[in-house]
């Protein structure tokens, strides 16, 4: 159960740290002078969407598993660590596959446009869903409601780290995150993570 929250906190720290997440909240911020209590506001804004459709998608895939999948569940249970470690290394390697021709600071993320309504145009960017972090979910899940809503909690308080850290280190000229290594590496090093993860809780259940 631990090991799962620390998982998705780390899941939702790291993949939140790419600027394609982060920097339109930091350039609205400057485009309209927004105070830093303001800015803050609209990084948790932004991230309440991450955290909104992650989750949904979680709730969604883990609704799956039960219906479909119930008669598995002694099986998915055991190997769920295993499981959980083997799809944190395709996803990191598909990631790195992804952006290995990539150069510069080119980002991936929206692009920001003026809006009469800038926190629901925020809201809107953070729909965009940590798939990571789903099959963390689904082995939490195997663990029963407390491990899932643990987990669930970690999760956010993760996505939110990140935002509200890097949208106030930035604004304030504090650190310069907005490097290749993050937009990048940034989901290599959420699949090694997970894959890490997995891997120890798959050995210390046994």
């Amino acid at each position: 159960m631990i090991l799962l929250s620390i998982s998705a906190a780390f899941v939702g720290f790291v993949h939140s740290l790419a600027p394609g997440h982060w920097l339109p909240v930091v350039l609205m911020a400057k485009m309209r002078k927004w105070p830093m209590k303001t800015a803050v506001a609209g990084a948790i804004v932004t991230a309440s969407g991450h955290i909104f459709l992650s989750i949904l998608l979680g709730l969604v895939s883990i609704w799956v598993g039960v219906h479909f999948l119930s008669q598995y569940e002694e099986l998915i249970e055991k190997y769920a660590g295993l499981a959980l470690g083997i799809f944190g290394l395709v996803y990191g390697g598909l990631s790195f596959l992804r952006h290995s021709h990539c150069h510069g600071h080119t980002h991936h993320g929206p692009v920001l446009q003026q809006q009469k309504t800038p926190f629901v145009f925020l809201f809107s960017l953070g729909f965009s869903p940590c798939i990571a972090v789903l099959p963390v979910f689904a082995a939490a899940a195997s663990e029963g409601s407390t491990a899932t809503i643990l987990t669930v909690f970690a999760f956010s308080l993760g996505v939110l780290a990140s935002f509200i850290g890097s949208t106030v280190v930035v604004s304030l000229g504090l650190v310069k995150l907005d490097h290749p290594v993050f937009e990048h590496y940034g989901d290599v090093i959420t699949g090694c993570g997970v894959a890490l993860m997995g891997f120890l809780l798959f050995y210390l259940s046994h």
